[in-house]
């Protein structure tokens, strides 16, 4: 049913529904009040507020309804609606299951009464919907009530009218907003502000009340703009400086209030600092470290070396240059430095150097102004730099990033202060700068292809990740886990590999690291008819690259003896706690043991 419905319904834009709310603001924060003292936790039905235009401003209730919310304009495709009916002839009506005109409401029933202005002209309709055998009893009764007492309420006091009445009720819905609220009279002359809004302005909540918006900043209001032009707008992006406290960062959303009459009452001005919103959006789009150095699995020395710089790197704020080889693990590396640092609970943001068009690379850094270049966002973009404020920013590939582009990076590194393509403001950020690359930086130093200082400032700490065919022995740990990851993500259950397997990974050179094992693991899960992984289930491709000629150092046996004794070596022989390292119990590693002969003296 909800997808017919879709066919006939219309929406409002965002912006129209903020101007309607706006101009019914009295309406609808009486409507909100009286409609919880009827919507308890047992009653299945929706209670809404409809504007004279059939638009929905406000909708509650314990079940979700997918016939009314808000937005929705309800016209003449609904066909015969106890709403449709009361916006008609301003009286009120009700339609039950079968009698509406239209079959995909026929489950529905619903009442409605209208509201009249002090002129008696229709303001807008309450009304009450349920599936049919929810429907309550007296629902007519019940819109009939909150109709006339919306009606008497709000024709009692406007907004216009500054008294404790009108004061509770703006209070009652923006105590609890994360945003700061303020709200304005035709005059610019402060109504209210909540405590967050009094929090971020840094003035006290209730000095401020009668006095002008101009007189409690000391910058120059964007929101006066809204009372020339009489247009609001809905989360825009405002740079302000103060001479107390520098820039500042907001985003901002501005509702026109309206009288009953439909004349301009005031405004409502929404606005929160632009860190917090930044730490919000980076986190929803997963801007944030997920690896740590638990994730790191490699018992070979280089590994081992790798992982202890990263984590000395870790307790410092230095730059830090990850080398090393396509698929060596980079930004895993990466991510567990942010993850132990200081800097964990701030946003870990990636940017892959190469893979940036040469044209957007700068507005990709440092974030553009509207109207900054053909195609630009009318609403400009932050810069990965302004999403990384306070966190990480990590460069994949830097080697990649164009002359120019370095120039402008350099010196973002030495002053801390970034300006937006198209922008003439400057934006202090605090951010720390991991790279990687795989080529040797040095060299295009030396042939000018990488501005030598820009290295400098990105070597301070620089750690080398080691290829996979330098930590072979790693490779009887790495696939293990492939094994177990892949399994539980494909529903398979493979229980372990033969020699002929192992033994043809052992003899590979990985060109891809270990991003390529980890690959040819997940196409082995995926095609094995069997519990135990073979070399058929290795892409011939790769078995074709082997060299016939090239033999193992040690058979498989041999190798797995010596991985063994390693970890027996590095456990101290404790057997509880080298079992749990190779990811056996202490059985089978008696019998290992016993089987390879391997004593202490050996």
């Amino acid at each position: 049913m909800v997808e017919s419905i879709e066919k006939i319904v219309k929406f409002v834009s965002p912006s129209d529904l903020q101007d309607r709310k706006g101009k019914y603001f009295l309406y609808l924060v009486t409507s909100k009040n009286l409609f919880e003292k009827f919507i308890g936790s047992n009653n299945p039905f929706t209670i809404s507020f409809v504007d004279k235009d059939g638009v929905v401003l406000l909708t509650m209730g314990v079940r979700k309804d997918p016939v009314i919310s808000e937005g929705m304009v309800i016209g003449k495709a609904f066909g015969k609606t106890a709403v449709g009916i009361a916006l008609e002839k301003a009286e009120t009506s009700e339609v039950k299951g079968h009698k509406h005109s239209d079959p995909i409401f026929n489950e529905w029933s619903c009442a409605a009464s209208p509201v009249l202005n002090k002129k008696g002209n229709l303001a807008g309709i309450i009304s009450v919907s349920a599936i049919s055998k929810d429907y309550p009893k007296f629902a007519l009764e019940i819109t009939s009530i909150i109709a006339s007492a919306v009606q008497n309420e709000v024709n009692l006091k406007d907004l216009l009218q500054e008294t404790e009445f009108s004061r509770r009720y703006i209070e009652i819905i923006t105590e609890g907003s994360k945003d700061g609220v303020i709200v304005l009279d035709k005059n610019a002359n402060v109504l209210y502000i909540n405590s967050i809004g009094a929090s971020i302005l840094r003035v006290n909540k209730d000095k401020v009340v009668s006095k002008n918006v101009t007189e409690i900043v000391d910058f120059t209001p964007v929101i006066l703009n809204v009372f020339k032009t009489r247009k609001g707008y809905v989360d825009r992006e405002f740079i302000i400086e103060s001479p107390s406290r520098g820039t500042l960062h907001f985003i901002k959303t501005a509702v026109v209030l309206r009288d009953v009459d439909g004349n301009f009452a005031g405004v409502v001005d929404f606005f929160r600092e632009i860190e917090r919103v930044r730490k919000f959006v980076t986190s929803y789009i997963g801007a944030e470290a997920h690896f740590t150095f638990e994730d790191i699995i490699g018992k070979d020395l280089k590994i081992k070396e790798s992982i202890r710089l990263a984590k000395l790197a870790s307790h410092s704020n230095s730059s830090v240059l990850l080398t090393g080889e396509t698929g060596t693990g980079k930004e895993m590396f990466a991510q567990a430095i942010h993850f132990e640092s200081l800097r964990s609970s701030e946003p870990f943001v990636a940017l892959n150097c190469g893979a940036i068009p040469r044209d957007l690379a700068e507005s990709e850094f440092f974030g553009y102004e509207p109207g900054a270049f053909t195609d630009a966002d009318k609403n400009g973009r932050p810069g990965k730099f302004e999403l990384a404020n306070g966190g990480t920013l990590f460069l994949d590939e830097v080697e990649e990033l164009p002359i120019a582009l370095q120039v402008k990076l350099l010196r973002v590194l030495e002053d801390k202060v970034i300006t937006r393509v198209g922008g003439t403001k400057s934006l202090k950020v605090d951010v720390r700068i991991i790279s990687t690359s795989n080529k040797k930086l040095e060299s295009l130093v030396e042939s000018g292809a990488f501005r030598g200082d820009l290295f400098y400032r990105l070597n301070v700490i620089q750690i080398p990740i080691p290829p996979l065919r330098e930590r072979k022995d790693d490779i009887l740990m790495l696939v293990p886990h492939f094994i177990g990851k892949f399994n539980k993500e494909f529903g398979k259950n493979v229980s372990g590999y033969d020699a002929s397997f192992i033994e043809s990974l052992l003899n590979y050179d990985f060109p891809g690291n270990v991003r390529e094992l980890q690959n040819i693991v997940e196409r082995a899960v995926n095609i094995a008819d069997s519990e135990v992984l073979a070399q058929e289930h290795i892409s011939h491709l790769i078995l074709e690259s082997i060299k016939e000629e090239k033999p193992l150092n040690s058979t498989f046996e041999e190798l797995k003896k010596d991985y063994i004794e390693k970890i027996l070596s590095e456990c101290n022989y404790n057997i509880s706690f080298a079992a749990k390292e190779i990811g056996i119990s202490r059985p089978t590693l008696y019998k290992l043991i016993k089987l390879y002969n391997i004593n202490k003296l050996n």
